[in-house]
């Protein structure tokens, strides 16, 4: 179980593959396939380093008052690396892991040598606020099974949770020996939202892809257009599905891009 002994608390991390070493910023979500053929697609080219975030899984818990802030998970990134020895990496990152990878590149940009931003958002916009508002109303009023259901609804579109709808259901049934933490899920969301990237995307200079779904209702395609525009170096790919778990829905095209992004 290897751990990173770094200042404001150790981080727990696995590695998987050989090759240029890759960090994984993936969420805590995930549905009844999950994000292991992501994965291990990427593993054939590449090493994959993916960690919890302090205050998740094996890690130890957030300390400092900043530690859920985007800042604050850069620097989480950085003494991953710098216990592991590493002086220059990629980023992928999915979703929240966005927010950290351009906060990363912004702060520590002689560490990032490309980023991957999957299903990003720039800013707390009125829709997105909204939507993070509806979560955090649902995981106070909802019972953990109703509140897995829920999210599966809002981060997986129809189709997938049609072909999956068994696995959907077994993961709401197990969610009920797991109740959710609704402070812990509001404190997550609000610092997302109060995350702006906007004036940090055109001095972002390292090779940027970044990777929509149309019918992305949680991060709406609009967020990666924008960005687009705004980083200089950078490579727009708009899927035209998959909702917002493009690492599990559309994992393979995905993994596909990336591998050729990074040459």
């Amino acid at each position: 179980m290897p751990m990173a002994k770094i200042e404001g608390g150790d981080i727990h991390y696995t590695v998987t593959g050989q090759g240029r070493p890759l960090v994984m910023l993936l969420p805590q979500s995930s549905g009844p396939v999950g994000v292991a053929p992501f994965l291990d697609a990427l593993a054939e080219r590449f090493m994959i380093i993916r960690y919890d975030q302090r205050g998740t899984g094996r890690s130890a818990p957030v300390s400092a008052q900043d530690g859920m802030s985007m800042s604050g998970r850069a620097a989480e990134v950085i003494g991953l690396l710098n216990a592991m020895e590493l002086e220059r990496v990629a980023l992928c990152c999915h979703s929240t892991g966005c927010g950290i990878g351009v906060a990363t590149v912004s702060e520590y940009p002689q560490r990032v040598d490309e980023l991957v931003l999957a299903s990003p958002w720039s800013h707390g916009d009125g829709h997105l606020t909204t939507m993070q508002q509806l979560r955090v109303a649902a995981a106070r009023g909802l019972d953990p099974y109703r509140y897995a259901w829920f999210n599966a609804g809002l981060l997986f579109p129809p189709d997938y949770r049609r072909t999956h709808e068994a696995g959907f259901e077994r993961m709401a049934v197990e969610a009920k020996e797991y109740p959710q933490d609704a402070d812990q899920i509001e404190g997550r969301l609000n610092a997302i939202l109060s995350f702006d990237s906007r004036p940090l995307l055109p001095s972002i200079s390292c090779p940027t892809l970044i990777v929509t779904g149309k019918d992305d209702q949680l991060m709406p395609d609009w967020f990666g257009r924008e960005m687009a525009e705004a980083v200089p170096n950078s490579l727009l790919l708009a899927l035209d599905g998959g909702g917002h778990m493009l690492p599990e829905t559309r994992g393979g095209e995905l993994a596909s891009a990336i591998t050729e992004f990074l040459g």
